[in-house]
C-alpha cells in the first residue's frame, strides 16, 4: 500500500483510483461495507483501489484540547488498510485552508484537480465543506459534472436494537467495559499497540511484571481488569495474558496507563512494540486500603483470567 500525504502535484500513477472517502477510525464492519463496494467498483474499472481521510482528524482540529477518542493507532490502521487491499492511502492534510473549502472547492480542488479519482464512495449521511455545506446530492451533482461517478451506502449494523455499526457506538461501548460488543462491530478483538515503557516495577516485587503502555490518543476504556492476548515484536502468535487499565489509584498512579500480565513469561522486552487485544472484562477498578490487599486481588484476578483461558 502507497501512502500520499499531499493532494497536490501528484503523479499521474498515483491518481485515477476508486476512492473509500471519509474517516475510517476503527476500519469497522460499517467501514469495511464501504471499501468491499469500492473494491467492487475499482475491479469494475480496473483502477486501483484507495482510501482517502484526513490528517489530523477533524474532532481533533477543532477541539485539540478533546478527551483522547481514537480506536486505533494510525500504524494498525495502515496494517488492516494492506489485508482489505487497499493500493492507495490519501491522508488529505487538514488545515485552515481545507477547514474554509466549501463543498464546490473541495470537489475541484482537493477530488478532481488534486486526486483525480474515478469514483468515490461514501457513507448516505456524509457531509463535508466549510460548516458541513455540502452532502451526497451536493456530492454527486459536483462529482457528476467532472465526470466523477459517487455511491452513497446505507449504514449497516446488528438489528434495530443495537443500531448501526459505527466509531461512536464501539467508543461508547469501550468506556462501558463491553469489550464483546466493540470486538463484534470491528470484527475483531479492539487493540492497542505501542512501545513498551519502563514503570516503578512494584509489580516485579510480587512475582507479578507487567509491561507498561501508554495509550497515546486511544479512546480509554473502562478502567478495570481484562483477559488480555499479547502478540509480541516480531511474533505472529498471541500470548494469554491478563491486563489492568486506569490511574492505579492504591499506588497513588495520576495517568492513566495500560499493564500487562503475560502468562509464563520472564524476557526483557522493554523498548520493543507490543500488540494487546482485549477479550473479556473482569472487573472494575478500585482503591485497595493497603498494597498487600491490591496483591490479593491481583492474584486472584490472574487466576480468573487463567481460568477463562483454559489454562488451570
Amino acid at each position: 500500500m502507497k501512502t500520499l500525504t499531499q493532494y497536490k502535484d501528484l503523479s499521474a500513477s498515483d491518481k485515477g483510483a476508486v476512492i473509500a472517502l471519509g474517516n475510517f477510525d476503527g476500519l469497522h464492519r460499517g467501514h469495511q461495507a464501504v471499501i468491499g463496494q469500492a473494491r467492487s467498483i475499482a475491479k469494475e474499472l480496473g483502477a486501483p483501489l484507495g482510501i482517502g481521510l484526513f490528517r489530523p482528524h477533524p474532532y481533533r482540529f477543532f477541539k485539540p484540547n478533546a478527551p483522547p477518542f481514537r480506536l486505533m493507532s494510525a500504524e494498525l490502521r495502515a496494517e488492516i488498510m494492506a489485508g482489505l487491499g487497499i493500493k492507495r492511502l490519501y491522508e488529505i492534510p487538514f488545515d485552515t485552508h481545507l477547514r474554509d473549502m466549501d463543498d464546490a472547492e473541495f470537489v475541484e480542488i482537493v477530488l478532481y484537480q488534486g486526486l483525480g479519482i474515478r469514483h468515490v464512495i461514501v457513507g448516505e449521511d456524509y457531509g463535508f465543506g466549510k460548516n458541513r455545506c455540502g452532502n451526497v446530492e451536493s456530492l454527486t451533482r459536483l462529482c457528476g459534472e467532472r465526470g466523477i461517478g459517487v455511491t452513497a451506502m446505507k449504514p449497516i449494523g446488528l438489528h434495530k436494537i443495537y443500531g448501526k455499526y459505527g466509531s461512536t457506538e464501539i467508543r461508547k461501548a469501550l468506556r462501558d467495559g463491553d469489550v464483546f460488543l466493540a470486538a463484534h462491530q470491528l470484527s475483531r478483538p479492539w487493540q492497542v499497540n505501542g512501545i513498551v515503557q519502563k514503570g516503578q516495577q512494584r509489580g516485579r516485587t510480587i512475582n507479578f511484571p507487567t509491561a507498561n503502555l501508554d495509550f497515546a490518543d486511544l479512546v480509554r476504556p473502562k478502567f478495570g481488569v481484562y483477559t488480555a492476548e499479547v502478540r509480541l515484536e516480531g511474533e505472529t502468535d498471541w500470548r494469554p495474558g491478563v491486563a489492568n487499565t486506569g490511574n492505579r489509584p492504591t499506588v497513588g498512579g495520576e495517568e492513566a496507563r495500560l499493564e500487562v500480565h503475560i502468562f509464563d513469561f520472564d524476557q526483557d522486552i522493554y523498548g520493543q512494540r507490543l500488540d494487546v487485544r482485549f477479550r473479556s472484562f473482569i472487573r472494575a477498578e478500585k482503591k485497595f486500603d493497603s498494597f498487600d490487599a491490591l496483591r490479593a486481588q491481583i492474584s486472584r484476578d490472574a487466576q480468573s483470567a487463567r481460568i477463562i483461558f483454559g489454562l488451570t
